[in-house]
């Protein structure tokens, strides 16, 4: 069973987002040292649309348990078409004064997560990136 919420495209409503995550975890026995894992992620992708996504229509976030962690999927409407698996991996080691802005957040949550998809609309221009997270 999945468990949805939806949430406003607001920087205020991360707190509710992570108070769901927390409460999924622990409703879906899903084990709390993935936690972390789920919420960076969330957040990172959430933000982003928040940012960038230019919509007033809410986010849908789902979460259920798999074996051995968590699949995660965020949908949001009315967006442009960014494939956050095809954003370009940064150079970590160049000094601060000549890195750009912007892009560690997706490179570490594609680090973090066993698996990421992109799925992208553009009737709806709707996208959807799911994302999984099992125990080592």
């Amino acid at each position: 069973m999945t468990l949805t919420r939806a949430f406003p495209p607001r920087f205020d409503a991360l707190a509710d987002l992570v108070a769901f995550t927390a409460a999924a975890f622990e409703q879906k026995g899903i084990d709390r040292s993935l936690l972390t894992v789920a919420d960076f992620a969330l957040e990172e992708l959430f933000t982003n649309v928040v940012k960038y996504g230019h919509t007033d229509a809410a986010v849908h976030v789902e979460l259920r348990a798999i074996p051995g962690g968590f699949e995660a999927c965020l949908t949001a409407d009315g967006v442009a078409d960014f494939d956050v698996t095809r954003a370009p991996a940064l150079d970590t080691h160049l000094p601060l004064e000549q890195r750009q802005p912007g892009g560690l957040g997706l490179q570490l949550t594609r680090q973090m997560v066993d698996s990421i998809e992109y799925d992208y609309q553009d009737t709806q221009r709707r996208s959807r990136v799911t994302f999984r997270k099992t125990l080592v």
